[in-house]
């Protein structure tokens, strides 16, 4: 066999860094609510014990990774990235653990600006990255891949790099009927006795028709 240049690559840590190396915690009272709100969280996610989770929340993504946020009830998330803070670039150095627990230096991670908030009943599919200060509003659908710069109003479906929304899930007059009635705040009684609301092709339906059967809620 020829001789080639031997590369070495250390896949773990020295000694100064394993000690200070942490999956995100979730603390026991976290992990309490998330089975009182019958929340699942894959083993492999990393969910801060700062993050909110609704009622109902899915993170069904192997090694999703999910800072300080609020996840509105019934939302299901993939494999994605939510950046609570970002960093400080004009610093030599942008690895964290090397910059407090090597050098002894300043953090180079920036507070957040402001938080990510993610409303209710939307999906979140693989590989989004969504980053500081957006609200994704209710019933939106964020395709895979997409990484999440601003806001995204309700109902609405985004891809892209940015993302950028392309349509929304229901004409206007849809949206405007059932962007009141907080379905993801019903009880289970509540949500089986109005079954025939959730059969329904919001996409088609008859707006008088809909209106109709909101009349009828029990």
């Amino acid at each position: 066999m020829g001789q080639y240049p031997r590369r070495v690559v250390q896949r773990f840590p020295g000694p100064e860094l394993r000690a200070s190396i942490r999956r995100i915690p979730t603390s026991i009272r976290q992990r309490r609510q998330w089975y009182k709100d019958d929340v699942e969280v894959v083993r492999t996610a990393r969910v801060s014990r700062n993050a909110v989770l609704g009622r109902r929340v899915r993170i069904n993504g192997f090694g999703a990774h999910i800072d300080p946020c609020t996840i509105g009830p019934y939302t299901l998330v993939g494999r994605v990235v939510i950046r609570a803070a970002n960093h400080h670039t004009e610093f030599l150095n942008l690895q964290e653990l090397t910059q407090q627990h090597v050098i002894g230096g300043r953090s180079v991670l920036k507070p957040p600006s402001a938080p990510v908030t993610i409303g209710a009943g939307c999906w979140i599919a693989d590989n989004v990255v969504i980053l500081e200060g957006v609200t994704i509003g209710n019933g939106v659908i964020v395709g895979a891949g997409a990484v999440v710069t601003k806001s995204i109003p309700d109902y609405a479906i985004a891809i892209g790099t940015p993302a950028k929304v392309v349509k929304y899930r229901y004409p206007e007059e849809v949206i405007e009927l059932i962007k009141d009635i907080d379905w993801w705040n019903w009880s289970d009684a509540k949500l089986r006795a109005n079954v025939e609301l959730f059969n329904v092709d919001l996409s088609t339906v008859d707006p008088a028709e809909l209106k109709e059967l909101l009349g009828r809620l029990h």
